[in-house]
């Protein structure tokens, strides 16, 4: 059994649990429960939809049941990548209002998003996210690695998300509603500088650290007065 009994893939639409069917059930249940419970809260309001090849209608709901626990939300019609679909049987849900979510198909390494993002958009990834655009207010990011905006970043950030407390967040303009570097939240002032230079958010003492940031670490450090 060299395949990983249960692989979160992901779409622009929501979550893809892959079920090997060559495990066991109760294995299936026990592994499943620990991929998620091991994400530390990632996952959360996160839509999915379950892909097994050989599964009963009991065992599928009870599979749903666990996620659901997780605080994930069923979903139907999700978009699967080819590569994840063959030879595997969809699993249907009840149909969940739309939420306009983008979750890469690798769940490791980084995720290249090459717009900028809207409000209402919400991108999850558990390695690093880099966005080829702006985040507009009322988007979300939220990565278990770091954060690269080659833009503004306007709305919410959130980086080291499963715990990483040397993660950082970088952006030509930081004008964020709010910034998150694992458990610790901060907020944008009302009235913030303009910069010709990019930015580089850290966490330093359970405090979140703005300073200009290059390639040779420009001098001047600031304490955000988030």
């Amino acid at each position: 059994m060299s395949q990983e009994a249960v692989n979160i893939k992901g779409t622009k639409n929501g979550l893809v649990i892959v079920l090997d069917s060559s495990y066991s059930f109760e294995d299936l249940k026990i592994k499943l429960q620990e991929k998620i419970a091991s994400a530390k809260g990632f996952f959360k309001g996160a839509k999915f939809t379950i892909m097994a090849q050989k599964m009963s209608d009991q065992e599928s709901e009870a599979l749903q049941e666990i996620c659901c626990e997780y605080g994930l939300v069923p979903a139907d019609n999700i978009e699967l990548p080819k590569a994840v679909g063959e030879n595997i049987t969809h699993t249907a849900h009840s149909p969940q209002k739309e939420r306009d979510s983008a979750i890469p198909s690798d769940a490791e390494g980084c995720f290249l998003i090459t717009h900028s993002l809207r409000s209402g958009q919400k991108v999850y990834h558990d390695g690093h996210i880099t966005v080829l655009g702006d985040v507009n207010a009322g988007a979300e990011i939220v990565a278990g690695g770091n954060i690269l905006v080659m833009g503004s970043l306007r709305g919410v950030a959130h980086a080291g998300a499963s715990g990483d407390r040397n993660a950082v967040i970088v952006a030509w303009r930081l004008e964020p509603d709010q910034l998150r570097i694992s458990d610790v939240i901060a907020r944008s002032p009302e009235e913030t500088e303009q910069h010709n230079y990019p930015e580089r958010a850290y966490l330093s003492e359970n405090s979140i650290i703005i300073e200009p940031y290059s390639t040779t670490q420009i001098a001047g450090r600031k304490k955000a007065l988030f």
